[in-house]
């Protein structure tokens, strides 16, 4: 009997075999190439009235206003022709300025020419008069400064250690009956 049960066992898991054979056969997706990887949208600037939204994707995009040499342009007298420029590399986002008349500002501090600022959280990015609002894409947002790691101690100093609580803790036990 454990003989015909085993003949029937293998039989069926045969049958299984070659029914599943067609379905199980499917094509793997292709690994994404360079150019699938450039065109993921690692950061948004949106306006804030929240009518216009650009998405940012490849290495870099300048804002400014000219259409011809800027991934985002703005049509405002107070944004020059290539005002600012966004990169995104290793997993880094930063902004800076390109010399433009009225200047960019980066949650509210003006950055100097040629100087990039890290982004590390969304944050109002302004140029000359307008304000647009960033937001990471397709890329985690590091940790905010609250949740950063604590620096390692220096070297040959030990961490601090808390004194112990004083508080619940049974004093010296005597030996009277």
């Amino acid at each position: 009997m454990v003989g015909n049960t085993r003949e029937f066992g293998q039989s069926a898991v045969a049958l299984l075999l070659v029914c599943a054979v067609p379905y199980a056969v499917a094509a793997e997706p292709a690994p994404p190439t360079a150019a699938a990887a450039a065109t993921k949208s690692w950061g948004k600037l949106t306006s804030t009235d929240g009518k216009q939204a650009f998405a940012l994707s490849g290495a870099e995009a300048v804002v400014g206003s000219d259409a011809a040499t800027c991934q985002v342009v703005l049509a405002d007298r107070t944004v020059s022709p290539q005002h600012a420029k966004l990169s995104f590399q290793e997993g880094t986002v930063t902004v800076e300025d390109l010399g433009s008349k009225l200047g960019t500002l980066a949650a509210g501090t003006m950055l100097k020419k040629g100087k990039p600022f890290r982004i590390l959280q969304p944050m109002p990015l302004s140029f000359g008069a307008l304000t647009l609002q960033f937001e990471f894409g397709e890329r985690p947002a590091l940790l905010p400064p609250t949740q950063a790691p604590a620096k390692p101690p220096k070297k040959g100093k030990a961490p601090p250690v808390a004194a112990p609580s004083k508080a619940g803790k049974p004093g010296p036990k005597s030996d009277s009956k």
